[in-house]
């Protein structure tokens, strides 16, 4: 597994396509064909998507004679231009707008797998949410202040955010949505360039311990059985090398099965996530808790409940009527994943 810079070429070239959650991007075009185990990863870094990130280390690559090459992602739309094109074969982070306004107009694009949730066992905190800086004590005082969120309205991280918003009455339209890499969110509620920040783990106990930001819902019941953190595959997966595509998901799920209790006491785990995501390791041992289903079984309800959402806000959405799972999810893969495993 080799972690790469970013795609700093394609992304100028797909940039202007790439905006407002809403990439553009041509579905035709690209080569495809056999990729000989040869994988290129676009990722977002967080917790949630774990197993892909410390499959490596845990064999689960090498067993399936894979070879991945992880692309950092800063903006999920550029993740849906990179698949559209080729550019990439996978992506570990969420879904999006982009990819439903994509889907609407042809591309090949589907989830295959879901990965971490906040639906963790007992008294157990969810490891992500909205959390205020110092001068915020409820949601309410949101009203009118900057919120940070990955990307702009019509991320995943919007669409938590706008849940966890709605437990104190409120909508984006009652705050401004300012677009930030997860890893400089502490740092602008640290010194008061955003009011608060849809956080996930390892940020949220950084956060925390440093004693700037404050928990001001409780996600596991704002969140309920939604799930975010996914793996998607674009035309190359989904249409030319199915069978890497299959091998993939055997890889992640084999990571997954390691991580079905309590991961953060696992040295195996907790020492190259936090070398992948470049943290401290009692940053994992002592953060936020993400469930893992080994099964990888996708949350298709989610996908209908950010699309209601996200057809409320003018412009996020290029199309009228909800799109069905049948459109975005191609659950044939992960089943022969798991029938083989």
């Amino acid at each position: 597994m080799r972690a790469i810079g970013s795609l700093a070429v394609v992304l100028t070239a797909t940039l202007a396509l790439a905006a407002c959650g809403d990439d553009g991007a041509d579905a035709g075009g690209g080569g495809g064909g056999d990729t000989g185990g040869a994988l290129t990863v676009g990722y977002i870094s967080g917790a949630s998507l774990a197993p892909a990130f410390v499959a490596e280390d845990l064999g689960c690559y090498s067993e399936q004679g894979l070879d991945v090459t992880f692309e950092p992602i800063n903006n999920p739309a550029d993740a849906i231009a990179f698949l559209s094109q080729r550019k990439i074969d996978a992506y570990v982070g969420s879904p999006s707008a982009g990819m439903f306004n994509q889907v609407a107009r042809g591309a090949t694009l589907k989830l295959v797998a879901s990965l971490g949730s906040v639906n963790v066992p007992g008294d157990e905190p969810a490891p992500s949410g909205l959390y205020g800086g110092k001068d915020v004590a409820t949601v309410e005082d949101l009203r009118g202040k900057r919120v940070a969120s990955l990307g702009t309205v019509g991320t995943a991280t919007s669409f938590l955010l706008g849940k966890a918003l709605a437990e104190g009455g409120l909508t984006f339209a009652d705050v401004e949505v300012v677009p930030l890499s997860v890893a400089d969110m502490g740092e602008a509620l640290r010194n008061g360039g955003v009011a608060a920040a849809l956080l996930i783990a390892p940020y949220t106990q950084q956060a925390v311990d440093g004693g700037y930001a404050k928990e001001l819902v409780d996600s596991k019941i704002a969140y309920g059985e939604e799930t975010t953190s996914a793996v998607m595959y674009g035309p190359t997966l989904l249409e030319q090398d199915r069978d890497t595509g299959v091998a993939y998901l055997k890889a992640v799920a084999c990571a997954a099965g390691r991580m079905t209790g309590d991961w953060r006491k696992d040295p195996e785990i907790v020492a190259p996530l936090a070398k992948f995501m470049k943290v401290p390791e009692e940053t994992i041992s002592g953060g936020g808790l993400y469930a893992f289903d080994p099964t990888l079984a996708i949350n298709a309800g989610t996908l209908t409940s950010m699309q209601e959402m996200f057809h409320d806000t003018e412009g996020t959405l290029t199309y009228e009527e909800t799109l069905g799972a049948d459109k975005l999810v191609d659950d044939q893969i992960r089943l022969d994943a798991i029938d083989a495993s």
